[in-house]
């Protein structure tokens, strides 16, 4: 990533509070941090007149695996004023051991994607971190094969995600005509929905 970008580096490998701490006596230049944002630590740090953050413009030649992003003032207050300050994202995958069909691991693998995938939309409201709303259960990685249970739950949902348009032109529909934040929004569209959904039978343990 940092030879994509033109940037010269001898880096060290420690976790964040260490790093924030070793910059700010100053025996480090940067810190660098690969984790969904906003960082809480990081937000919660005092930049002073002494620390910024660095803008690193994503280039054409950057490799696939990286996509442009921006960091603005709603994720870091204190370090981003009105203009967003361009920087590179990079995807994060939950992978599982390839156990045989069968085995304990394998039917351990198969309760927890019941359960994951089912109660995913716990996940998307607050005070979960905001960066499960960008999580795509059903999106393809190159070289990766999905875990055969994952992909056949997905297949068994695809009926029901061809209905939730629908679904969300009815809620849309039934709300009073005023304005209304993103969050706000989500939050209303759950609880309508819940109220419309029966109860699931408890999972298998």
């Amino acid at each position: 990533m940092f030879r994509e970008l033109g940037v010269a580096v001898e880096g060290i490998n420690v976790d964040q509070p260490t790093a924030l701490e070793m910059l700010r006596n100053g025996e480090i230049e940067a810190v660098v941090s690969v984790a969904a944002k906003p960082v809480a630590f990081i937000a919660s740090f005092d930049p002073g007149e002494r620390f910024h953050f660095v803008a690193a413009p994503y280039p054409d030649t950057m490799n696939e695996a990286y996509v442009p992003a921006t960091l603005t003032r709603n994720d870091y207050p204190k370090f981003v004023g009105d203009e967003a300050v361009e920087t590179v994202a990079v995807g994060t995958v939950l992978g599982v051991y390839n156990s045989p069909k069968g085995s304990p691991r394998y039917e351990k693998l198969v309760r927890f994607v019941d359960a994951f995938f089912g109660k995913f939309d716990k996940f998307l409201a607050p005070p979960r971190h905001p960066k499960w709303r960008e999580v795509n259960l059903a999106a393809s990685v190159k070289g990766w094969r999905r875990f055969r249970p994952a992909q056949e739950w997905l297949d068994r949902h695809k009926e029901q995600e061809a209905e939730a348009q629908p679904d969300l032109d009815r809620f849309f529909q039934s709300q009073p005509q005023r304005p209304a934040g993103k969050d706000e929004i989500y939050q209303a569209y759950l609880k309508w929905r819940q109220e419309r959904t029966p109860p699931r039978s408890a999972l298998p343990h």
